[in-house]
């Protein structure tokens, strides 16, 4: 009975291995499976074939396998985390922190465990909810970085850039974070009124990831908006000009708006093509037209632009260069929405 087991179920793992190597991880997982079931395998398998099937983003196959592995190992605290995040990614929010919950021991919490259901709630939109957990991850684990960053994130968002700036500073002080950490420590600064530290954060930022055209065009925006000219060319020398076209052309069109260089800021425009025009396109569009007694296009342009985003009418209310168009009727109907 073994040798026929196995004598059909050689050929299905081969199969897999060949579908894992053409990076066919659906298919690897279904070949897996088969030969699960008929070789009667070690139900670890199925944790495998599970992990290949969320890698596959096949989410509610990746629940399947792993609710068949629970049934035969109930408390397995790796496949009820593995539960959690297919249920969590398959976007069933309220059944990912059942799942998660059931990880945690009766008179025992664990960082890691909680900083998973951090993310539950955030992504359920239960900020409260989630703050509590990030926090209480940090307080059992003060080196969980990632903790940090996701909290800090949220303060952020709040507005309460004082607790958010604290929160980097710590994630950052365990030599960890990414660019966008220390890019976002910078923009606190900003709003905090501490530019010499908003300027520091960016240039330890480009220390530590010298390559980042996210941090180059951070710092080069930085320099915009401070009236360093002076600086720019020097951060564009250092952005790949074929790769990093999008970014250069961002800095120039930031660069001549600020100086308000309306014939090179329209040059400068003409180089988007059709399928990129976004709400900001259009914006500067819209300031173009206007510094161009182009009334009526300016209008069409705004009018285009705060459909795509409507959180630009805050900016338009205060913007001096709609200063020749800022008392035409049609400008106050879309920007202060009179009907």
């Amino acid at each position: 009975m073994i040798f026929l087991r196995r004598f059909f179920t050689r050929p299905l793992t081969k199969m897999s291995d060949r579908w894992k190597g053409k990076k066919k991880l659906h298919l690897a997982a279904r070949s897996a499976y088969l030969s699960y079931k008929i070789g009667k395998e070690d139900p670890e398998r199925l944790l495998q074939i599970a992990a290949l099937e969320m890698k596959a983003e096949k989410y509610s196959l990746t629940i399947r396998y792993l609710e068949e592995y629970l049934e035969l190992n109930l408390d397995s605290k790796k496949a009820l985390l593995l539960l959690g995040i297919a249920y969590r990614r398959n976007k069933d929010y309220e059944k990912a922190i059942k799942t998660h919950l059931k990880c945690l021991k009766k008179g025992e919490e664990e960082s890691d465990i909680l900083y998973t259901l951090g993310i539950d709630y955030e992504r359920a939109g239960k900020i409260r909810t989630t703050k509590r957990y990030y926090a209480k991850c940090i307080e059992i684990d003060s080196s969980f970085a990632k903790a940090y960053f996701r909290l800090a994130r949220l303060y952020m968002r709040d507005k309460k850039y004082d607790l958010a700036v604290n929160l980097y500073l710590d994630g950052l002080s365990l030599r960890e974070g990414a660019a966008k950490d220390w890019i976002n420590l910078s923009f606190c600064y900003i709003n905090t009124s501490n530019l010499v530290a908003a300027e520091k954060a960016l240039l330890e930022a480009l220390e530590n990831f010298p390559d980042s055209s996210e941090v180059l065009f951070a710092l080069g925006a930085y320099y915009i908006k401070k009236q360093k000219y002076n600086k720019i060319p020097e951060i564009i020398s250092k952005l790949d000009s074929e790769e990093d076209w999008y970014i250069v052309l961002s800095l120039q069109l930031k660069e001549a708006l600020d100086k308000k260089e309306y014939e090179e800021l329209e040059k400068l425009l003409e180089q988007i093509k059709k399928e990129d025009r976004n709400a900001e396109y259009w914006y500067m569009e819209a300031i173009v037209s206007s510094n161009r007694n182009k009334s009526k296009k300016a209008i069409q342009s705004l009018n285009k632009a705060l459909e795509l985003d409507p959180e630009l009418r805050k900016e338009a209310k205060k913007d001096d260069n709609f200063a020749m168009i800022r008392k035409l009727e049609e400008f106050k109907h879309i920007i202060y929405l009179r009907k």
